[in-house]
């Protein structure tokens, strides 16, 4: 089964750097929530279990000079990659862009912000080449802009019922509530990888029920087939393992 450890809000960045030293032989993966501050800098930020916190905390980050962050449990991206430096797993970045709204509909200034936030990520990731990292975002025109970047950073989407068109991809992400049979067994045939998020038990118990429709030999496969994500990695292990 493949698991890809998320920052709990409850440890610190020390305690999860070491468990993932501890345990990355037994991990597929460790994944990193980065958001970019005012003055373009990336970091790894740690989400709370509730979106209207999350929602609060990375606008306050965006709006916010570096130096003027205090409140929040936060890595400079660029030094948790090379505490990670050592890592044979993937390192999965789940960025969230800046929001387009204050552009409204002009196409060119949303373009600018958007090259500019990929060209600042990069930055970082071109320093860390040595390591496996998968990128993945929200965004469809992020997503083109890395594209442009030519590199051999795997590029996924974050899927979200707010953004239906189809985008082609090295991997799918998805929430448990995103979870669908069709979509998910398409993208396995196409031999595209899936990755399943959870933050907290109600997800997790959403992605068990989800696999619990089908029969053992049918579920076994698309569990062993996709990876999952979590702040819990072990539970999401016991609780899908039969």
């Amino acid at each position: 089964m493949k698991l890809i450890a998320s920052k709990s809000f409850y440890q610190t960045n020390d305690m999860f750097l070491s468990l993932i030293k501890e345990y990355s032989n037994n991990l597929y993966g460790v994944a990193l929530e980065v958001v970019q501050t005012k003055d373009a800098i990336p970091i790894v930020i740690t989400l709370y279990e509730s979106n209207d916190l999350n929602d609060q905390m990375i606008k306050s980050i965006q709006t916010s000079n570096l130096r003027d962050i205090k409140d929040y449990n936060f890595m400079i991206l660029d030094k948790a990659l090379e505490k990670l430096n050592y890592l044979k797993d993937k390192v999965i970045i789940k960025f969230t862009p800046l929001p387009t709204t204050p552009y409204a509909q002009n196409i060119e200034a949303i373009n600018k912000s958007n090259q500019e936030q990929v060209d600042n990520l990069f930055k970082v990731l071109d320093k860390h080449k040595n390591l496996d990292i998968y990128l993945a975002t929200v965004s469809h025109n992020i997503i083109y802009n890395i594209k442009k970047k030519l590199s051999k950073i795997k590029i996924g989407v974050i899927l979200t019922p707010y953004e239906t068109n189809y985008i082609d991809v090295d991997f799918y992400m998805f929430s448990p509530q995103m979870l669908s049979y069709p979509i998910l067994t398409q993208q396995m045939q196409f031999n595209k990888e899936v990755i399943i998020t959870s933050k907290n038990c109600e997800d997790m118990m959403l992605i068990y029920n989800f696999f619990s429709t089908f029969n053992i030999q049918e579920a076994n496969i698309m569990i062993n087939t996709a990876a999952f994500m979590s702040d819990y990695p072990l539970i999401i292990y016991k609780l899908l393992m039969r």
